[in-house]
C-alpha cells in the first residue's frame, strides 16, 4: 500500500520540530541567561548534538518513506537539492553544540591551570 504523501505524516512534522524549532529555542534560552553554570552549558550542548543525531535518523527514515509515495511534492523535497538543505540543519546545530562543549571545557581548563606558566 502506498502512502499518499510524506508531508502530512507525523514523522515529517517531527523532523521540522527537531530541526528548526528546538535548536532555536535552546539557543534563544542560552542567550537570555545572564549567568550559566558549566553543567547547564554542557547539558545544552549535549542536547544539541543528540538532537542533530536524531534529525539525521528521522531525515533518512522520511526519505525512505518518500520513495514509496506517488506524490510529486515528496519527490521535489526529498529527491532534490532540498535534501542537502535538510542535512545542513542538523550539521549546524551539532556544530553549535560542539562549540558550546569546547567552550565549557576550555573555561574549565583555564580555571584549573595556573595563571603564570613561566619557569622560576
Amino acid at each position: 500500500m502506498l502512502i499518499e504523501s510524506v508531508l502530512i505524516k507525523f514523522e515529517f512534522w517531527a523532523l521540522v520540530l527537531t530541526s528548526l524549532t528546538l535548536p532555536v529555542v535552546i539557543i534563544w534560552h542560552l542567550l537570555r541567561i545572564i549567568r550559566i553554570s558549566r553543567t547547564v552549558l554542557i547539558a545544552y550542548a549535549c542536547m544539541l548534538i543528540a538532537l542533530a543525531g536524531l534529525d539525521v535518523v528521522v531525515i533518512t527514515y522520511v526519505a525512505s518513506l518518500a520513495k514509496a509515495t506517488r506524490g510529486i511534492a515528496d519527490d521535489q523535497v526529498f529527491r532534490s537539492e532540498y535534501t542537502l538543505a535538510l542535512y545542513l540543519l542538523p550539521l549546524i546545530s551539532a556544530g553549535v553544540g560542539i562549540n558550546l562543549l569546547s567552550f565549557a571545557i576550555t573555561q574549565h581548563l583555564k580555571v584549573q591551570s595556573p595563571t603564570d606558566l613561566t619557569p622560576r
